[in-house]
């Protein structure tokens, strides 16, 4: 169901449920979870996009064990991302409302919670929440199951529906429910499931040696002294723009930015407007 054919969901879960207990086959079996991109491992990504949550259920091995965090394994082990949801809602307290459901390995989590978090309602005038959840689409128009939000009450009936959760597919599962999608337009749920994706990923993001001392010497020679440069941000937004636009939009997009920020823009309300214009452009 498309996003304009369903009443969103007001206002950002107050749970979360994050899986991390697959087999990582296209990883060769290593450990997916803690695999580090960005200065930290994949599901702390994914935790800190969450963390301001009532609950917080991770589903996956022992050694993911989080402070605050109720850890969780699916019975049985690598029993597939349904047995993980069965075994997270057996831990989570709420009835009714709303949960986060994210995938381990989707660095842009932050991203994707923003995306998803506050989406105004639409849909008939009655009142009533005709979606039982909302997930990403990618470029392709394919729903991301598992970077999304969902009502608990429909997941638990959903689950109680199929006549077994092992190896059961997230397409049975959710077949009876009324998912709402909203376009992804800059990337945000890219998932990394294999090491060419994780490598490429690093590639963009991680920043590159001597960068840093580039920017202090460009600085001096353009008479800034020593600025507070939003690294970070700016290399996140132009790779947003090179994707979600064109790619010779990145480096123009980051100049407008600076040219709002010199007139008075935080760095930060710079960035969101541009991300608006992206998600505009491409929708």
């Amino acid at each position: 169901m498309r996003l304009n054919d369903a009443r969103r969901p007001a206002g950002g879960p107050r749970a979360a449920i994050v899986l991390a207990g697959g087999r990582a086959s296209r990883l060769g079996g290593a450990d997916k979870a803690a695999v580090v991109v960005d200065g930290r491992a994949l599901v702390d990504h994914v935790l800190a996009a969450v963390e301001g949550c009532d609950e917080v259920v991770l589903v996956g091995p022992p050694a993911l064990e989080r402070s605050g965090v109720v850890l969780v394994r699916e019975d049985p082990p690598f029993g597939g991302p349904v047995a993980a949801i069965a075994a997270a809602l057996g831990e989570l307290e709420a009835s009714d409302g709303e949960t986060w459901l994210l995938a381990c390995d989707l660095p842009r989590a932050a991203r994707i919670v923003e995306l998803l978090g506050d989406p105004a309602p639409s849909g008939d005038a009655d009142g009533l929440v005709l979606s039982d959840g909302l997930v990403l689409s990618d470029a392709d128009g394919r729903s991301q199951w598992l970077a999304g939000r969902y009502r608990v009450a429909a997941l638990r009936a959903a689950i109680a529906a199929l006549p077994a959760v092992d190896g059961a597919s997230m397409r049975a599962l959710l077949a009876p429910l009324r998912i709402a999608t909203l376009p992804d337009p800059d990337g945000a749920a890219i998932d990394l499931d294999t090491w060419p994706a994780i490598e490429h990923y690093r590639s963009m993001t991680d920043t590159p040696e001597g960068l840093d001392t580039w920017v202090a010497e460009l600085a001096a020679a353009l008479g800034l002294g020593e600025p507070d440069v939003p690294t970070a941000l700016l290399l996140d937004l132009t790779r947003e723009a090179a994707h979600g636009v064109t790619r010779p939009a990145g480096p123009l997009t980051t100049y407008l930015v600076g040219l709002a920020v010199a007139r008075g823009a935080s760095p930060a309300e710079a960035a969101a407007a541009a991300r608006r214009a992206i998600a505009d452009h491409t929708g």
